[in-house]
């Protein structure tokens, strides 16, 4: 079995593709955060981190920021036949002593497996929230609130700016998007759509779909202009659209703080799946 006397660790570089490549096809420990950025797309970002012995790594994290300040964990892998916990350790303890140089001040980790909960409890963290999952399933409800009232249109890519915008003050800062990350939803929707209101957005949905229905990835409202319908008149738009392309589900997750949120999935017909995960977090 390796030590970790022999372990090196350095900086991964857009030249480690493959070698990413390799330790991800061979790692029995894999956790990826839930987004829309490839692990391939954040080479070279950092801190990206490789665990290297004689040449073969054995081990990776990576958790550049993204928003600014935030450090999601949005990847730890490890081979078989080295200790995890120890290489978790020793791949965290010099990415956090990188979090001054890239500004980062709150790491965060959406933990999918219980062995990834200890090594970041191990580390300090601690549970500060969980995500819930919820889905629609039933006939597609009747159009309450017509969208051309409601001024909703197709995104463009031009409106990402104020998308943005919506974005950040409608979350904190752990949760809102960068226009990177907007982006790449943006790039990989099957619905995008805005509420305009005198030229200004106010309001904005983001959804994928695929063979098992649609998912409702992101929703966003203006906070002076929540409880006024758009919200609600965004989902519905999304359910109806996705319901005449046959797709009979739609799937969406929320805080579990975030009671509004729930309040409306659960009145137009969503119901909780029983999937949560829970959220870790740590001052740097």
């Amino acid at each position: 079995m390796s030590t970790e006397q022999t372990w090196h660790v350095r900086a991964v570089t857009r030249n480690d593709k493959s070698r990413v490549g390799s330790l991800l096809t061979h790692a029995t420990l894999k956790h990826f955060h839930l987004d829309w950025f490839s692990i391939y797309e954040i080479l070279g970002e950092q801190p990206f981190l490789v665990m290297e012995e004689a040449g073969t790594a054995l081990a990776a994290l990576a958790c550049p920021p993204d928003p600014a300040g935030v450090s999601w964990l949005r990847l730890f892998a490890a081979q078989d036949g080295i200790d995890p916990m120890q290489a978790w350790s020793h791949l965290w303890q010099q990415a956090k002593a990188k979090a001054p140089l890239v500004r980062a001040k709150t790491a965060v980790a959406l933990s999918t497996h219980a062995w990834f909960h200890e090594m970041l409890q191990g580390a300090g963290f601690l549970q500060v929230n969980e995500v819930l999952f919820l889905e629609w399933t039933d006939e597609a409800p009747a159009d309450l609130l017509r969208a051309n009232e409601l001024g909703i249109r197709t995104m463009r890519a031009d409106d990402l700016e104020q998308v943005e915008r919506v974005d950040n003050a409608a979350f904190n800062p752990v949760w809102s998007l960068s226009q990177r990350s907007l982006s790449a939803a943006y790039s990989l929707a099957s619905l995008a759509t805005v509420v305009e209101d005198g030229g200004e957005i106010i309001a904005y949905q983001i959804s994928t779909a695929s063979a098992l229905g649609a998912h409702l990835a992101r929703l966003a409202v203006l906070p002076d202009r929540q409880g006024h319908g758009y919200g609600r008149a965004l989902v519905q738009h999304v359910i109806r659209l996705h319901a005449r392309r046959g797709l009979r589900r739609v799937s969406v997750n929320t805080q579990s703080d975030n009671l509004h949120s729930q309040e409306l999935y659960k009145s137009l017909g969503f119901r909780e799946t029983g999937q949560r995960y829970p959220l870790f977090q740590i001052d740097l």
